[in-house]
């Protein structure tokens, strides 16, 4: 993982031998959803992210330096409901308008019971939300599949993958700085 805008103590504590960590997922459908997969709920951001054992699993957040889009996907447990509803997670999640609403990875530092530092490590967009079945003791699980930010890259009007458009629209981003460079890198094969 990229240092990201960790500061120096942050930094330290990740280099250690052993690192306490845990995801926090917040899932903005309806009041929004907080989960975490820590063994006791965690107050961040005004938020609580609960530990009712409902965020079953998250896929590998892959850090690259294409411009494909991420995708990564979120299993939620669908039978139980979380907490404040009074309705199955599938059931809420599954007649709701979901797509393109917004979800967001963080990971969280302890050493010993302190927070040392938290960390964004994914903001993406639901595109989908399916059934899984026969998923361990919850017996019915959802799947949320995501994309990362780069899915709205292409619908902006007059958009082009050159600094000065980034500019434009992200002061200060330095993501497409050396465009130019990496499309005179490009070799096309051709078919034969």
């Amino acid at each position: 993982m990229a240092n990201r805008d960790m500061d120096g103590v942050l930094i330290q504590e990740t280099q250690k031998n052993t690192v306490v960590y845990y995801e926090l997922v917040s899932i903005d459908v309806d009041d929004g959803y907080y989960l975490t997969n820590a063994p006791f709920d965690i107050s961040h951001d005004g938020n609580t992210y609960i530990a009712a054992g409902a965020l079953l699993g998250i896929d590998t957040v892959e850090e690259n330096v294409g411009f494909e889009i991420s995708q990564l996907a979120i299993v939620v447990g669908g039978i139980d409901p979380l907490p404040g509803d009074n309705e199955p997670f599938i059931k809420k999640i599954l007649t709701v308008d979901y797509v393109d609403r917004s979800v967001v990875i963080s990971r969280i530092y302890y050493q010993f019971s302190t927070v040392k530092g938290v960390v964004q490590l994914y903001n993406g967009y639901i595109n989908a939300a399916s059934l899984e079945r026969s998923f361990g003791d919850q017996g019915v699980a959802v799947k949320i599949e995501t994309s990362n930010n780069w899915t709205d890259f292409n619908r902006l009007n007059g958009r082009e993958t050159n600094d000065n458009s980034q500019q434009a629209v992200f002061p200060g981003d330095l993501g497409m700085e050396f465009c130019k460079e990496m499309q005179k890198q490009v070799q096309w094969k051709v078919p034969e």
